[in-house]
């Protein structure tokens, strides 16, 4: 079984060693070997580097786990076991059980797995994000963060709320993604092709910006941003705030921000999710919350009192 850390020079050494060892003879069956060959799959080279950062993450927490076991005689109530073990966090926890589908999913199409045997890591109940998820900034979080956050976060700051976009994509917006008032781009999760006017606020925040790289949010010398620096950087000016509460607040939230603004504007289901890009009713009732139930229920009652007040009196 490999040791080194994943994605160091030694792993792929190791990884590459092992290759030569087994060309010309069966591979052994184990989670070491299908995740190896996992990663040298299409489906694994076609993700985003995010997803496949994250794919990484856990799918090497398994092989740590599980290298030298056969996949063939892992049954669902293991999967479960481990689902639960993971308790403490159920976004790891879920991550785990979705790796394990894919995994298992990829332990059929090798020869691994017989098809009758099923995917193993299916139909196991996952947990329930607490709550309705990742809160909206308070409107006294967001004045505080505009006036101490330097340029690059408040860059983003802006662009989340303006846009309604996830940070994953804010990061990877390109100067040429702007024209004429509009921007336009395609959506890293779901590959969703986005046509959305600009507000008047983000229009003029913008116009004041200098443009220092192919990409709106920038590092050093013009280059691309990382995600992983953009969160940190954020997570530091909230730490700094005043405000006590500050910290709890992340960067998608504000996603959220931007949900409820567009509620509160008048909006209905089908014009936020032309914005935000959600795929379903579903998901706006997590990110438009009650603010979302309020503004249709009192459009809906509205309706009423104005059919009978033009109901003909006798």
């Amino acid at each position: 079984m490999i040791k080194e850390e994943f994605g160091t020079a030694e792993f792929w050494e190791h990884y590459h060693r092992l290759l030569k060892v087994r060309q010309g003879q069966p591979g052994k069956r184990t989670f070491e070997t299908l995740i190896l060959s996992y990663y040298e799959s299409d489906a694994y080279r076609a993700k985003k580097p995010r997803t496949k950062a994250d794919y990484r993450r856990y799918m090497e927490h398994i092989r740590k786990i599980w290298g030298e076991k056969d996949p063939a005689k892992i049954e669902t109530q293991h999967i479960y076991q481990l689902h639960r073990a993971n308790a403490d966090s159920w976004r790891r926890a879920n991550y785990l059980v979705q790796v394990m589908v894919v995994l298992m999913n990829h332990a059929r199409l090798i020869g691994f797995l017989k098809k009758e045997d099923g995917n193993p890591a299916r139909g196991i109940p996952l947990f329930k994000q607490p709550g309705d998820g990742w809160e909206p900034w308070p409107e006294e979080v967001r004045r505080e963060f505009e006036l101490i956050a330097p340029a690059r976060a408040r860059l983003v700051y802006e662009l989340c709320v303006g846009t309604g976009q996830r940070i994953g994509d804010v990061i990877t917006m390109r100067w040429d993604h702007f024209k004429d008032g509009y921007w336009d781009m395609t959506q890293g999760k779901g590959q969703k092709p986005m046509w959305i006017p600009l507000t008047a606020r983000l229009t003029t925040y913008l116009a004041t910006l200098e443009k220092k790289g192919l990409t709106v949010v920038t590092a050093a010398g013009g280059r691309p941003a990382s995600y992983r620096a953009i969160s940190q950087e954020m997570r530091k000016v909230k730490a700094a705030m005043q405000h006590p509460e500050a910290p709890t607040y992340v960067t998608h939230g504000l996603r959220k921000n931007a949900t409820i603004e567009l509620y509160l504007a008048g909006c209905d289901d089908e014009m936020v999710k032309a914005v935000t890009g959600h795929s379903g009713v579903e998901m706006l009732k997590k990110y438009g919350g009650r603010v979302r139930q309020k503004v249709l229920a009192t459009r809906a009652q509205e309706a009423r009192d104005r059919t009978e007040q033009n109901k003909p009196r006798t």
